[in-house]
């Protein structure tokens, strides 16, 4: 029998102690078999906090800029996790994916400042920086086309750039970036993200949500394996004609 779990944060009050003893959440997933009571064992699993990049409010519901709001989303639904909590600036839900607890976050702070959501949520919940997944909008990809990297730069993602700014400049977490493709022509660049997707785009983002939700849930239960470098060559030649 597997049972997910959050311990939310509590304070002891000792009579001899001015200020309160404070203990901080933590995640804990247990595992126990039913045959007798000396049996029974527990097991405690690294949480992941696991991040899509967006700006709030109906105004960009659906833009290009938003689709790591899609992700989480998508993310949420399958794995039943409920949004329903707003903490430290980002609205965020709590569960697992199989045995292994998830902190699903959404910023709410506007693309240019989400790394203030993502820093303060980290250091809560004492998550490792290899346990942060950064889900993106990418130009550099073709729309639709994934990508799934245990690390990387910021490119020209102002979101990215504000989430490595408050991880002390550090890189060394992992991103899934969802290809959106170029503007075309002269089209401005921001006029171009914040666009809706047209009918044919919208088809092939949501395809690869549904195979995006796939490889998160292949990484957090394995890392980065075999699967997760499959996973990565199919998306490079999925439009791809022979």
């Amino acid at each position: 029998m597997f049972c997910s779990a959050y311990t939310p944060p509590s304070c002891i009050h000792h009579f001899h102690v001015n200020k309160p003893v404070c203990r901080k959440p933590r995640f804990r997933v247990c595992s126990s078999t039913t045959s007798s009571e000396s049996d029974r064992f527990k097991v405690e699993y690294t949480p992941w906090l696991i991040v899509g990049l967006g700006n709030p409010g109906n105004k960009y519901y659906g833009t290009r800029h938003n689709v790591g709001f899609d992700m989480i989303d998508k993310l949420a639904r399958k794995e039943g996790v409920l949004m329903n909590t707003i903490q430290s600036k980002a609205l965020i839900g709590i569960g697992a994916i199989e045995e292994v607890p998830i902190l699903l976050a959404k910023p709410q702070t506007y693309m240019n400042f989400s790394g203030e959501a993502v820093g303060s949520l980290a250091a809560h919940y004492q998550v490792p920086l290899r346990h942060i997944l950064l889900i993106y909008d990418e130009m550099a990809l073709p729309n639709g086309v994934l990508r799934l990297q245990p690390k990387g730069g910021q490119g020209y993602h102002n979101g990215v750039k504000s989430v490595m700014g408050n991880l002390d400049g550090r890189r060394n977490f992992p991103r899934l970036s969802i290809g959106i493709g170029h503007p075309p022509g002269n089209m401005d660049m921001k006029a171009f993200l914040l666009q809706k997707f047209s009918p044919s785009e919208r088809k092939q983002i949501d395809e690869s949500l549904e195979q995006g939700s796939e490889a998160v849930k292949t990484l957090v239960l394995s890392g980065f394996s075999e699967g997760i470098s499959r996973f990565n060559l199919v998306q490079k030649y999925k439009f791809h004609k022979v």
